[in-house]
């Protein structure tokens, strides 16, 4: 049985909340409007861009949620929780625990996801000089 602790919800969505809220920091301003213009779609630049923030990733959340129930299993088996420990625990977690392959597949996807978006990032606004 999967156990689902408050820190698998709360971890993600505060990441998310962050990554969102970050489009709202005045430093970031001046970037958000060379890439978007001031008003794109006739309104602020910010809500826009939070929006498409939000959006975008709403399905590496769900993946950093999938993650955490990796984590509190590997935790709960007394494997190290460095970076390196917890992936390669991931990658194999679905052979020993049947019940976390599905969250094992949506990590790899997540983590191949999160990728795409930010090397489209990268591309983009190497393209328009930023």
């Amino acid at each position: 049985m999967i156990q689902k602790s408050k820190v698998s919800f709360v971890l993600p969505a505060l990441i998310y909340a962050l990554l969102i809220g970050t489009t709202f920091s005045p430093d970031v301003q001046p970037v958000l409007v060379k890439a978007f213009s001031a008003s794109p779609l006739g309104l602020p630049v910010a809500p826009v861009v939070a929006g498409a923030v939000a959006v975008l990733f709403l399905p590496f959340a769900f993946s950093l949620h999938h993650f955490m129930l990796i984590a509190g299993r590997a935790a709960a088996d007394g494997h190290s929780l460095s970076k390196v420990g917890l992936l390669a625990y991931a990658a194999s977690v679905g052979q020993r625990y049947p019940e976390l392959r599905r969250s094992q597949l949506i990590c790899f996807a997540g983590l191949i996801y999160f990728v795409l978006v930010c090397a489209a990032w990268i591309v983009y606004a190497d393209s328009i000089g930023i």
